[in-house]
This record gives C-alpha cells, structure tokens and sequence, in this order.
C-alpha cells in the first residue's frame, strides 16, 4: 500500500474514532453557541475535552479569561507532544513545524509514534492529522444541525458527553498507574470545596483545582512513589 494512503487510512480511522464525540459537542453547544461560534471552536480549538469543558463553563457564567486560562492549562500536555514531533521533523522549516503542532491531539499523537520511520515525515504527518481533524470539524457541525430537529430533553441529556468523554480519557490512565486516580479525585474534591467557598468564581474554581491536582501528581512522579 502507498505510504500515503496508509497515512489517510490512519488517519480515517481516528477521524471515524472522533465522530460520536464530535456529534455529540455539537449537540451539546447548540443551546451555548451559534452554528457559527460552534464551528470556530472546532477549528480553532480542535481539543475534545477542552472544549466540552468551555461549554461547562460557559453554561456555569465563567469569564472569557478563566475559560481561556483553564483550556490552556487542560491542552498543555499538547506541548510535550509537540516536542516529540518537532523532533522527528528536526530538518523541517520551523513554519511546518508550527503547522503540524497546531494539529496534535492525544489520538494522533499515538498513532504519529508507531508509524514506521519511512512515514516519518511532515507530509505523512500532515495527511494523518489533517484527515482527523476535518472529520472533528465537520461532524461538530453536524451534531449542531441535528441539535435543530432533536427535542430540548434530548439536547439536554446529551451534556453527560462531557463526563463520558472524561472518564474515557481517565479510565486507561488508571489502569496503567493507580496514582492517576489519587489525582483525579484530589481535583474532583478540591473542585468541590473551592465551589462551595462562594466568593471563588467558579471560572476559577476549576482552574485552581486542576493546578493543584496537576502539582500533587508532579510531587508522586518526582518522588516515584508506587501506589
């Protein structure tokens, strides 16, 4: 098979692997956002869990900046991804690097690593990433439209996507390392006592609970402890 069209082919399949969960961001938004502000998130964001997780906050009355800030700090594992695949195009302009880095997510980022070396390359990137994220893009829109014809309930109970998609993302984590569950509470019951301490806004709220969680799981890794 031609190395690109494998390229495609992966890329197909992660694109095929996004298609529920963009539907159902699309769905999710319509009572947020307009069909256009729905497509700009989609193609300027391009991060799943990040931006069910502006919608939570957008429904929740944050502030544009504690949106931002709390996006920002859930992508940023995308920078050590980035560096990975900075390093496999080492010979590339810094402008191809900056393009194909736009484009990482947690999926195409695992797929990047096992493709054989002759793929490792910026046009086999770009076609295995691209494919994947015109099929986010457009299936988030489609989820929109589909919002239109579906009854309220339904729009409405649609919104569990969010957990679902957190759990998915949590789920094999913790069966590779246990401490990841420690984290992921300590950030659920921090989450918890700074929304009950009335005077945090609740933009904030989630940002410092997902600060601290992060730091406390920085402390294990460092200390190699093995829960």
């Amino acid at each position: 098979m031609n190395i690109y069209r494998k390229s495609f082919m992966d890329g197909l399949t992660i694109g095929l692997g996004y298609l529920p969960v963009a539907v159902a961001f699309g769905i999710t938004a319509k009572p947020l956002l307009s069909a256009f502000e729905t497509f700009l998130m989609s193609f300027m964001v391009f991060g799943g869990a990040s931006q069910f997780l502006a919608l939570q906050m957008l429904s929740a009355s944050s502030s544009a900046a504690a949106i931002i800030i709390a996006v920002f700090v859930l992508n940023s594992r995308h920078f050590v991804m980035s560096f990975k695949i900075n390093y496999d195009l080492k010979r590339e302009p810094l402008l191809k690097k900056l393009l194909i880095s736009s484009y990482v997510t947690d999926e195409s980022f695992a797929v990047s690593a096992s493709v054989e070396d002759e793929r490792k390359d910026f046009a086999n990137y770009f076609i295995i990433f691209i494919t994947a994220y015109i099929f986010w893009v457009a299936f988030s829109v489609v989820g929109y439209m589909a919002g239109e014809i579906m009854s309220e309930e339904w729009v409405a109970a649609s919104g569990i996507a969010l957990y679902a998609l957190f759990i998915a993302l949590l789920v094999p984590a913790i069966r590779t390392h246990h401490k990841y569950l420690i984290v992921a509470v300590l950030g659920m019951v921090l989450h918890f006592v700074f929304t009950a301490m009335h005077f945090i806004p609740s933009g904030i709220a989630i940002i410092l609970a997902m600060v601290l969680a992060a730091l406390f799981g920085l402390i294990l890794e460092k200390r190699g402890d093995k829960i």
